[in-house]
């Protein structure tokens, strides 16, 4: 590394000066690269943002569990480790402009818990089962295709898919002894001040309210698996990962006793994030291919992974959220970021981790453990890096 900078064809990489526009990188340990004046930045702008970066890592402890259990997201008595967890690595992040490395910093190969990105991925993986037949419509009413005992109250029989992607399904449910109380009475979101703790609002009819959660993602991943009928991770790999070129070491875990019977076997479930441990463990690297298949369309050189009219409604505003699609931030009329284009998009996860993407020139960032508060400078310094 020099300046932050990928020196060419240090650690397997490799440098081009002329490659197709569609270019993917085969596999993670020869992902081309590319100096950042070729891609369109000014270096020593790009060499600020990524110091920048490094010079503003989040407060965070690196023990995940002190993280949980000290409050961060709930109060006594829901401030509980249920699922796996594992220790935070330091800021990283990366730079990929035309599919092709421009910066690097830290340690991009270290998969670490990713909490809220998961969301994302889940979005995704709603597109796969549609792809595949799985789901008819998204606005229709999940109890349908994956009949559960939960969803055959008043209150929960009419969410439908799009509810719960939305972030507006009002699902009342417990699940795995943690009930939906838990979600109401929290503000974890980007647009929210976090004044409303441990007060519930009262439940509205699905598609009314829209309110930022975890059980309810949770429930989502739990509908999804016994549509499925396999572990959301094993899908993940074999639909995307594994077409993607994406090396090992990554996990999707679930909580402990999160199993769900799928005609008559268990099968594990996992969870949207990493709330009360669980969620995806991925590496910087392994979220910006996630990152440059969203900017593509779904497509990953000859082949179409998930369906470009999946990916265009899964990036368009919900009704209740301007800045919200299907479990994809949005940043529409620039609402979150100024300095982004309006047609930027995030995956955020707390702590912070963040994958930024810009499908009109192709960009996508990943940024790992970097202050909260210091994001939104940091992509006002790298969209200032780029020429013109």
């Amino acid at each position: 590394m020099l300046g932050g900078y990928l020196i060419p064809n240090a650690g397997g990489d490799v440098a081009v000066t002329d490659l197709a526009a569609g270019y993917v990188p085969a596999q993670d340990h020869a992902w081309a690269c590319q100096s950042p004046d070729a891609a369109g930045f000014d270096p020593g702008a790009l060499a600020r943002a990524v110091a920048f970066a490094c010079e503003h890592p989040t407060s965070w402890p690196t023990d995940i569990v002190e993280v949980i259990e000290g409050g961060t997201f709930d109060p006594p008595p829901w401030n509980r480790v249920l699922g796996p967890t594992q220790p935070r690595g330091g800021p990283c992040g990366v730079v990929v402009s035309g599919g092709r490395l421009v910066a690097e910093w830290g340690d991009t190969r270290r998969p670490d818990m990713v909490f809220s990105v998961t969301k994302s991925y889940l979005g995704v993986l709603a597109g796969v089962a549609l792809d595949a037949g799985l789901i008819g419509d998204p606005r229709e009413p999940v109890r349908r295709a994956s009949p559960h005992p939960a969803l055959e109250t008043a209150q929960n029989r009419d969410v439908s898919w799009l509810d719960l992607l939305h972030q507006s399904s009002e699902l009342e449910v417990e699940l795995w002894g943690i009930p939906d109380t838990v979600d109401r009475n929290r503000q974890l979101s980007p647009q929210e001040d976090g004044s409303r703790f441990d007060r519930p609002h009262q439940l509205q009819r699905p598609g009314a309210y829209w309110d930022y959660n975890d059980i309810r993602v949770n429930f989502l991943c739990l509908a999804l698996t016994r549509l499925f009928g396999r572990p959301l991770g094993d899908v993940w790999q074999d639909a995307v990962f594994g077409p993607l070129s994406a090396t090992p070491g990554w996990h999707w875990w679930g909580l402990h006793g999160s199993d769900t019977e799928v005609d008559g076997r268990q099968v594990a479930c996992a969870v949207g994030g990493g709330h009360w441990g669980g969620g995806l463990v991925t590496s910087a690297r392994h979220d910006a291919r996630l990152g440059l298949l969203v900017s593509r369309r779904g497509r990953w050189g000859e082949r179409q992974i998930v369906s470009p009219g999946w990916i265009d409604a899964m990036l368009r505003p919900c009704p209740l959220n301007p800045v919200y699609g299907a479990l994809w931030w949005l940043n529409t009329d620039r609402m979150l970021h100024r300095a982004a284009s309006a047609g930027s998009v995030f995956a955020f996860g707390v702590g912070m981790n963040a994958v930024w993407v810009d499908p009109a020139i192709d960009l996508v960032v990943v940024t790992r453990w970097i202050e909260r508060t210091a994001f939104d400078c940091f992509v006002t310094m790298l969209a200032d890096s780029r020429h013109g």
